[in-house]
């Protein structure tokens, strides 16, 4: 399977002002591969560094050191106009779909906008366009009129969806799709992208909190902990032989068990007053297993059955 998307040693840094540290490293070294057809599920808890690593892939960010190739083209090395070709091949779906439609425009000019600003005229006509987007992701070409408060938070996600394929890319990144809608809609949406890939062939990377969503929809699933991650492998891997205690600690919290598990422990390395920065590893406040060596070597990368982990032992 060939590579469409190669993150290498991706670092980004904010500036923030008040507090201890002026300066908050969000993404750190991060380097994974998303290939053609696949959908990559990118997992961790809030603050974890998803949401960033979205933004960077999307242009939204710069980043302070590494780079993202799409097709072997580096962003930054593009002009204005290649880098408006490289927005057409990536487009995102977001956590709040009411926030992301305009509450003024009705649905039928909100999908057909991409299009308007990247001048594309469509032979049959762009409403003709719009119609068989609807169509696509199970919605009645009646939803043309309407506005986003006229409909429900499933349709107004799939709204957002066929404003996402409107322009055919070849990279979809759904940040937290499904977090706001009830068990029976996000069913419904993760089916629907997966239907898309096995369709069409589009990549997906789909960020979640809950490892159980990537069941039976991601062929391979990332683990991010504080800026950096720390597995990556085949889901069926990751999900029923997890090696990194961090995967084994977010899969222990997920429904049917108890969030407050994992806040627990977040609370914990808060309460410690340690800060994971320098040579050692950023879990070891948290782990059961730390021993000396944790506080003094950042752990290595070792290789798994599909991917890799980062962890002394």
């Amino acid at each position: 399977m060939s590579s469409l998307l190669t993150v290498s040693h991706l670092t980004k840094r904010f500036h923030i002002s008040g507090g201890i540290r002026s300066e908050l490293t969000a993404v750190r070294n991060v380097s994974f591969k998303i290939f053609h057809g696949e959908i990559l599920g990118l997992a961790g808890e809030s603050g974890s560094g998803k949401t960033t690593v979205s933004r960077l892939l999307l242009g939204l960010e710069q980043p302070d050191e590494g780079e993202v190739r799409y097709e072997g083209m580096e962003f930054s090395s593009l002009d204005r106009v290649g880098r408006q070709g490289i927005r057409r091949e990536i487009q995102a779906i977001f956590q709040d779909p009411f926030a992301s439609l305009n509450p003024i425009m009705r649905v039928g000019k909100i999908i057909e906008e991409p299009l308007k600003i990247q001048g594309i005229k469509d032979s049959e006509g762009n409403s003709s366009v719009v119609k068989k987007l609807l169509e696509t992701v199970g919605l009645p070409v009646s939803c043309m009129a309407k506005r986003p408060d006229q409909l429900s938070g499933g349709e107004q996600q799939r709204v957002c969806i066929a404003r996402a394929l409107a322009l055919r890319p070849g990279l979809l990144i759904a940040d937290e799709p499904v977090s706001a809608l009830d068990a029976e809609l996000r069913a419904g949406i993760l089916a629907l992208l997966r239907e898309f890939r096995n369709k069409s062939g589009i990549s997906v990377l789909l960020i979640a909190h809950d490892l159980l969503l990537f069941k039976g929809i991601a062929d391979r699933v990332a683990i991010m902990y504080e800026g950096e991650i720390v597995e990556i492998g085949k889901t069926e891997e990751v999900l029923s032989r997890p090696r990194h205690p961090y995967t084994r600690e977010l899969l222990q919290a997920v429904p049917p068990y108890c969030m407050d598990d994992l806040m627990k422990n977040v609370r914990k390395g808060r309460d410690n007053g340690e800060v994971s920065e320098g040579n050692m590893c950023r879990y070891w406040s948290r782990c059961s297993q730390v021993a000396e060596c944790c506080r003094k070597e950042v752990p290595p990368e070792k290789e798994s059955e599909s991917g890799f982990y980062r962890c002394h032992f």
